[in-house]
């Protein structure tokens, strides 16, 4: 593989599929696939899932890969995963765990497991980007895991040891339950909510 290949793939980003190394090169997709796997054997790309990539030595953040998980549907690092990265609890979550308008599924790949939980359009947002990642802020972060235990438990999960940070705006709480369509699901966070912050430590 010339230089020239490697150079081309590194421009398109951190991650690439293999039809865009495909396109790229002007090669069929089995040749990209091949490059790439001769790549990866010299510690040049890595195999995330089936048809994606990254490429370049540097280790790529898993938490940097969520929207390549729900491509083409936007996404953010949320629930537990942001309250870890917020330093809200010390326990670091096994999977890292997605706000998206996709379908809740989850996705394992070779960086990790993505767990990815479904938000309606009026909900979705509230994330700051930090070193690439988009993240929600910790009140979102609190939020999203109250309404999506309400939406498919009707209880919150439980959060071990959580410390809200100074500035935590509860009022932000307030203006993200207002949304909630459903009265009842409304009830349910606002609930959860409460229970989850008469736990925390400040």
């Amino acid at each position: 593989m010339s230089l020239a290949s490697f150079a081309a793939l590194s421009r398109l980003g951190p991650t690439v599929t293999t039809g865009e190394a495909a396109a790229a090169l002007d090669i069929s997709v089995s040749q990209a696939s091949r490059l790439l796997r001769t790549l990866e054997a010299q510690d040049l790309a890595r195999h995330v899932r089936y048809g994606l990539w990254t490429v370049g030595p540097t280790a790529v953040d898993p938490l940097t890969l969520v929207e390549e998980v729900t491509r083409p549907y936007p996404a953010y690092v949320s629930f537990t995963s942001a309250l870890n990265a917020h330093g809200m609890i010390d326990q670091v979550p096994r999977e890292i765990s997605v706000a998206s308008l996709d379908s809740a599924k989850r996705v394992k790949t070779e960086l990790g497991t993505y767990a990815v939980h479904h938000v309606p359009p009026a909900l979705f947002g509230g994330w700051i980007e930090r070193d690439g990642v988009k993240l929600a802020r910790p009140e979102k972060a609190l939020f999203d895991l109250a309404y999506v235990s309400a939406v498919h438990e009707g209880r919150p999960r439980r959060v071990p040891e959580l410390e809200l940070p100074a500035g935590f705006d509860r009022d932000e709480l307030g203006r993200w339950l207002s949304r909630i369509e459903s009265p009842r699901v409304r009830t349910i966070t606002s609930r959860g909510l409460l229970q989850l912050l008469a736990r925390a430590v400040r």
